[in-house]
């Protein structure tokens, strides 16, 4: 079973990593009770802020993993099934797939970027839509590539 996260991840545990340190640099600040307040203040609310933030993202980021093994798919949230958003994981066991179809979508080069979109038909005629942008170029080549050969 192969298990595939996010490349934003690791950028979330960095941030929230600097962001407790912040965290803890203002606390130690406010400890030998020093003059300059709006330092303790700012490093302590900068910190504690950014760090519930960061870490909010970092497990919601992380909870969108995608995994293939031998038997089974299993899509993050946000495929789209027959049309509609799934707004939970989608297991799609490899030997319903009938085919898989990867489409090219320009993007305006400013806020977006090329996308390819993949798309799975099942043999019971269901219609499954994805990317795979999150998890980098050599991933979704990976994963395209394990689909295939199953297929």
């Amino acid at each position: 079973m192969k298990k595939y996260t996010s490349r934003a991840t690791k950028w979330l545990a960095i941030l929230t990593i600097i962001s407790v340190a912040v965290l803890i640099a203002g606390i130690i600040c406010i400890l030998p009770h020093s003059s300059n307040v709006g330092l303790q203040i700012g490093l302590t609310m900068l910190g504690g802020l950014m760090s519930i933030l960061f870490l909010a993202c970092y497990f919601v980021e992380k909870s969108r993993y995608l995994t293939i093994d031998c038997e089974k798919i299993v899509l993050p949230r946000g495929a789209d099934k027959n049309g509609k958003m799934s707004f939970q994981k989608i297991v799609i066991n490899i030997n319903e797939i009938r085919s898989i179809k990867s489409e090219l979508y320009k993007g305006d080069g400013i806020i977006s970027k090329d996308t390819l979109f993949h798309k799975l038909k099942l043999k019971d005629g269901i219609a499954i839509k994805f990317t795979l942008y999150a998890y980098g170029k050599d991933a979704e080549k990976e994963i395209l590539e394990s689909i295939k050969k199953h297929v």
